[in-house]
């Protein structure tokens, strides 16, 4: 689903079009980018963000912060350390798959899983060699207040959510079921506030290896696709947002609570 939405984001093409174009490097094509880069991400950014709201949530409530005022800003700040964290690494994916792309658009043939290793490797490399260790933090400065916003919104859509429904809720318990789709929806519903900044980060970050500015990159695409630019991928991130946040705040209580 990332992937697919970051293909939209490229090439602002129909979502059938690009599942074709995919789908026609086999189904490898929707795993682009998975090794080192996803892999590494998913096993990481989740304890990233646990550590860092479990940390923030402790250390505000012990100076006097009330509950849910607490939640809400380690929310926003969880969500800042997440960004500083993953930056580099989605700067590492989106270069590789457009470097993918590339090939497939040039007529080269697939990368095996371990060409494709080298070349993730490769690129931050020469990306270092060529701009100095700052090439890492492109995007940054973007990446960290979008997932401030990601988390704090999501975080505090969900709560809403949940107090809603257990105002309607005789005994004022969730089932399973509902904490499942009030964090689908509370996810889903975060992408209206964050989407224009997801939009422009692989803007941003495949500025980097280009010539031009940040700036002039961004005023092409607007000269381009109009302010609607702003919303490619909106489909495909609403999916992927609320899935996503769902398994990931549900099941997290879920271990939680057995391990306590």
């Amino acid at each position: 689903m990332e992937n697919v939405k970051m293909e939209k984001q490229r090439t602002s093409l129909p979502y059938p079009t690009i599942i074709r174009n995919t789908l026609s490097q086999g189904i490898r094509g929707f795993e682009a980018g998975l090794w080192p880069w996803g892999v590494t991400l998913g096993l990481t950014k989740g304890t990233v963000l646990g550590g860092a709201k479990a940390k923030l949530d402790s250390v505000l409530k012990a100076n006097g912060v009330e509950k849910n005022k607490a939640d809400l800003i380690a929310g926003f700040g969880a969500g800042a350390v997440q960004g500083f964290f993953m930056s580099p690494l989605l700067l590492a994916r989106t270069l590789v798959n457009q470097n993918i792309s590339g090939r497939k658009e040039s007529g080269k043939p697939p990368l095996t899983v371990l060409q494709e290793m080298k070349l993730s490797q490769k690129i931050l490399v020469d990306g270092v060699k060529r701009e100095g260790v700052m090439y890492l933090t492109t995007g940054m400065a973007a990446c960290i207040p979008k997932r401030a916003l990601d988390w704090g919104t999501r975080f505090l859509f969900i709560s809403h959510l949940r107090n809603m429904v257990k105002e309607k809720t005789p005994n004022g318990e969730l089932t399973d079921f509902q904490k499942l789709a009030t964090a689908f929806v509370g996810g889903a519903i975060s992408v209206t506030v964050t989407m224009p900044i997801d939009r422009l980060m692989p803007i941003i970050q495949a500025a980097g290896g280009t010539k031009k500015s940040i700036l002039q990159v961004i005023k092409e695409k607007f000269g381009q696709e109009g302010i609607t630019t702003l919303q490619r991928g909106w489909a495909m991130r609403t999916l992927h947002t609320g899935y996503h946040t769902m398994f990931a705040i549900f099941i997290a209580d879920k271990i939680y609570t057995m391990l306590i």
